[in-house]
Formats: structure tokens, sequence, C-alpha cells
């Protein structure tokens, strides 16, 4: 017994020493760092959705980024997917693209934000912008006691086109982005 106790009493000052040296080296590990690096986008180069911007023509797009995957008839034109279903165009009657949904906004060369990014990321780049919350109700079956927050969407303006950002929740990460025209009747 006195064997350990003498062990002890040894590594006790040991110990003490690495508990003072493990405690001076705590940080504690967020995501601000890496955010700190990403400053406001100031720039004006247009932004697209993925290269691809509402009011560019299909055959503008398919030279661009080479024939579809899947390309069939829409409700108002076609739908044409590329990259794996991860970009899709809808174009109207007259082939200009109206609405895309992709994984990235892009201006001129520069990636400015990405699918899967916390939405302080996308606040800390693109500003905040009209801010929309969407809720699914609580509860079991019929009885809702409440909602639960599901996804904001951040809106932005960029030369006459609506981009949308979509953070989901709870996970704080981009789910989507679209790039949209005004209706028809604003155009």
């Amino acid at each position: 017994m006195s064997a350990n106790r003498f062990t002890l009493r040894s590594l006790a000052p040991w110990l003490a020493l690495a508990a003072l040296l493990l405690a001076g080296c705590y940080r504690e590990v967020t995501d601000e760092s890496a955010m700190a690096r990403r400053p406001r986008y100031t720039g004006t180069s247009p932004w697209t959705v993925d290269g691809v911007r509402p009011g560019d023509r299909y055959t503008a797009i398919r030279e661009r980024l080479g024939e579809p995957r899947d390309d069939r008839p829409g409700s108002s034109g076609r739908i044409a997917t590329w990259n794996y279903g991860q970009l899709t165009v809808a174009f109207d009657r007259e082939d200009r693209a109206t609405e895309v949904m992709g994984q990235s906004i892009r201006a001129g060369n520069d990636t400015v934000i990405t699918t899967g990014i916390p939405e302080a990321e996308v606040v800390q780049v693109l500003g905040h912008g009209e801010t929309q919350k969407t809720s699914r109700p609580t509860g079991s079956g019929v009885i809702a006691i409440g909602r639960t927050h599901t996804h904001t969407t951040h809106l932005y303006e960029n030369g006459g086109v609506r981009f949308e950002v979509s953070v989901k929740f709870p996970e704080d990460s981009v789910a989507n982005i679209w790039a949209r025209w005004p209706e028809p009747a604003s155009r």
C-alpha cells in the first residue's frame, strides 16, 4: 500500500503541471476565425448561380456547359439539368432562363457563397438582405402545440434578378440557392 501511495505522491506534481499546461492551451473552437477571413462582397460583377443567370439563352448556356443531362418540357417552356442535377434551369418559350437552382453564387470568376456554409457566413459576405422564416407545426397527430423553425431564406437583388439563399435548421447550413427573374408583368 505504501508503494502505491509513494507512486501517487510522486506523480501528483507532474499531473498538476500537465493540467496547468493544458489549461493554458485552451481555446474554444468556433467558426468565427474562418468567417473573419471572408470579407463582405463589394464587387460589381453580375451574380450568377453556377455560371447561369436568368435571361441567359439556352443555346449560350449549352455552349458553356455542354449538353444537359436532362432536358424536358416544362409548364411554360423547358427544364434542363446539368452536373447530375446540381444545376437546374427553367426556360420560357423563347428559351431564356427564368429560374436557376444550383450550388453557388458566383460573380465573374469568383465564388461568393456555396451550399453547406452557415447562415452567419452568408450574412457576413452578402449582408442581411430581406429575410423570410419558415416553420412547421409541432405536436403529434391532429393537435399542433407550437411551431418549429425549419428554414430561413435571405433575399437579395442583383441587377434586376432576385437571388434566394435558403438556410436549413437546425443544421444551420445553406441548402438551396435560386436566382429568379421577376414575374413577366414586371419585366
